[in-house]
């Protein structure tokens, strides 16, 4: 019996502790972490919540057009203008509602004229014309604009020679023209005698590095270029808004208005607006691979992206990655929604139940197509059921197809192209595929197998954790300082924190250790005293009495009357040393004492009581 008891009870104290182990250590299963499941918590969290317009427009985003999301959105619309929030009109908020009402189907011609009413020149660039002859030979040239001609001579070296004029003068030692700011909005037409190629530059007025604009024009002898400076903002007031001006611009191309006249603003000014992710847009503009390689070699930890400084956060960093990689097959992109699916909460939804996070996270990676309230005016049908194919604009053209912006696709990224989009393969393009922990030292392109790199694939640069632990990167810790297992990207640092008396949840672990042994001890006491519990047990029940047992006192010869006595039997009363037969000498009562009382039954109830635990004992 104590040996099954013992084994029982430490059972019993086993399942209990992982019990506890369990509930001190929630982790979410892999297997309920589905996109369904997110799709399913945003629903009930925009049924169950007061909105805020920010989390509307990106409710609506996933979900499409719900009561009481659209009810928010056009509270907030200015009465006096297709323009949101009411109470300040913004360039990135109304260019969010306009991508809203597109994906609903609704019009976006209010829209996007008042978007286009903010647009102004850019005026901190500084141009250059460049004139080359396509077979190095000498040639003379034509310049033209207005009703100004110049002649331009090309020499074999390919130096330009000409005369200074009010429009431009000589640059770059003389490989280019630099053109006079107060030329800007002038036409150039370029005629030359031999074949050639005409392009415009630009700077930053305060920098060094030289962008190529990218439109290039050739002609054959004889033949003419134009060339004309486009390089346009989106203005609230005198100032360019680069935020709102990629956010005007994605919502302007989703639509099908012409981009281009903004994008020398937008990739001039691209590193000193780093804070707002530059590199998704232009991706998505179809901007060259450098945006790509960029893109792809600032995730972090292979999980996320989170640019320092950003004001939307990880999750919004994370849905602006996923959203400019849609539709290619990356690792990076998968990557990302593999960690994002490890992190799910339990309900489905992501960074504490916020509603803006899980909406453009589910958008941004897992898109669906919304439930419009159209009127008819505006995208009617998707590109799929048109039997054409989504892909990047920039896929498109090189594929020799046009954007048909009459069809929507459900990628955020991806526009409804003319042909069918073939991408190569990386091996195709003469590339290689660079593993989670290189960068590409060369250009990345998309291909069939994620990023490609044309170039060489180079050791990653150690990434600095520390600061996202709330750690400094120094030589040594001070001493009121602790070192922490994190990485530095300095050689030689070590990540330091002040010391703190929250051990991170190790006080928690110890509790749990102490509330386990004293369960154990418990337990062991339980065993020891079993046979008392159990009485006590049966006590509250009510099957058992307690009550002092009656035991009967010795016998006493019964009392006769004075001068009568029984004469003795043979052997009564015998002992050592005292002859059988011969009488024993009265007891005499003691006055002192008081009578013994008779002896009385045992109680029957106490017996078998008493029974009963004997043989539960054996």
């Amino acid at each position: 019996m104590k040996k099954g008891a013992f084994v029982l009870a430490f059972l019993f104290a086993l399942s209990l502790s992982l019990v506890i182990v369990s509930a001190a250590n929630e982790t979410t299963d892999d297997s309920d972490n589905t996109v369904d499941k997110g799709y399913t918590c945003l629903e009930n969290s925009v049924k169950n919540s007061t909105m805020s317009f920010q989390n509307a427009v990106f409710a609506s985003l996933a979900l499409g057009s719900r009561t009481n999301i659209d009810r928010v959105i056009s509270n907030e619309k200015k009465s006096s203008a297709y323009c949101w929030p009411k109470s300040s009109c913004t360039l990135k908020e109304t260019a969010q509602v306009a991508l809203v009402y597109y994906r609903e189907g609704k019009s976006t011609d209010g829209i996007e004229s008042w978007l286009l009413s903010k647009n102004g020149t850019m005026t901190d660039l500084r141009w250059y014309l460049e004139i080359d002859a396509t077979n190095h030979k000498n040639a003379t040239c034509t310049v033209k604009y207005d009703s100004t001609k110049r002649t331009v001579n090309i020499r074999d070296d390919m130096k330009l020679e000409a005369d200074p004029t009010g429009c431009y003068d000589l640059s770059q030692n003389q490989y280019w023209l630099e053109i006079n700011p107060s030329c800007y909005s002038k036409k150039f037409e370029i005629t030359c005698t031999e074949d050639f190629v005409t392009t415009l530059l630009y700077t930053k007025s305060t920098g060094d590095t030289i962008f190529v604009s990218s439109e290039t024009h050739s002609q054959a002898s004889a033949g003419t270029t134009t060339e004309e400076i486009r390089a346009q903002c989106f203005k609230l007031g005198s100032t360019c808004d680069y935020e709102g001006s990629l956010w005007a611009v994605l919502a302007l191309s989703k639509t099908g208005n012409d981009i281009s006249s903004y994008l020398p603003y937008l990739i001039a000014l691209a590193d000193d607006n780093t804070r707002y992710f530059p590199d998704s847009f232009l991706y998505l503009f179809g901007i060259g691979q450098d945006s790509f390689t960029k893109l792809v070699n600032s995730q972090k930890s292979s999980k996320y992206w989170e640019i320092s400084g950003s004001p939307g956060g990880r999750y919004y960093d994370t849905s602006l990655a996923m959203m400019a990689l849609s539709g290619n097959p990356t690792t990076q992109l998968d990557n990302a929604k593999d960690y994002l699916l490890s992190i799910q909460s339990k309900d489905g939804c992501w960074n504490n139940g916020n509603i803006r996070d899980t909406a453009f996270l589910l958008y941004a990676g897992w898109p669906r197509e919304a439930t419009g309230s159209g009127d008819g005016s505006g995208i009617s049908m998707t590109c799929a059921s048109a039997g054409k194919t989504c892909a990047k604009a920039a896929d498109c053209s090189d594929s020799g197809g046009s954007v048909l912006t009459d069809y929507s696709c459900s990628s955020f990224g991806e526009f409804c192209c003319s042909v069918a989009v073939q991408i190569k393969s990386c091996t195709a393009q003469e590339g290689k595929v660079c593993s989670s922990n290189q960068v590409c030292n060369g250009r990345s392109v998309s291909s069939l197998d994620g990023a490609c790199c044309i170039g060489d694939c180079g050791a990653k640069p150690v990434e600095e954790t520390c600061t996202i632990g709330d750690g400094v990167c120094r030589d040594n810790c001070d001493d009121n300082e602790e070192e922490i297992p994190a990485t530095c990207s300095t050689d030689g640092n070590v990540c330091c924190r002040a010391k703190t008396t929250d051990d991170g949840g190790g006080g928690h672990l110890w509790l749990w250790i102490f509330l386990f042994i004293v369960l154990i001890i418990l337990v062991a006491l339980a065993i020891v005293y079993r046979d008392r519990l159990k009485l006590e047990f049966l006590k509250l029940r009510g099957k058992a009495q307690s009550s002092p047992v009656k035991r009967a006192p010795p016998s006493s010869p019964p009392s006769f009357p004075m001068g009568q006595r029984p004469m003795p039997r043979p052997g009564m009363f015998s002992r050592p040393g005292v002859p059988v037969g011969r009488p024993m000498p009265p007891v005499r009562p003691n006055p002192s004492m008081p009578p013994r009382p008779s002896s009385a039954p045992r109680d029957k109830d106490m017996e078998e009581t008493l029974r009963k635990l004997r043989e539960m004992s054996k």
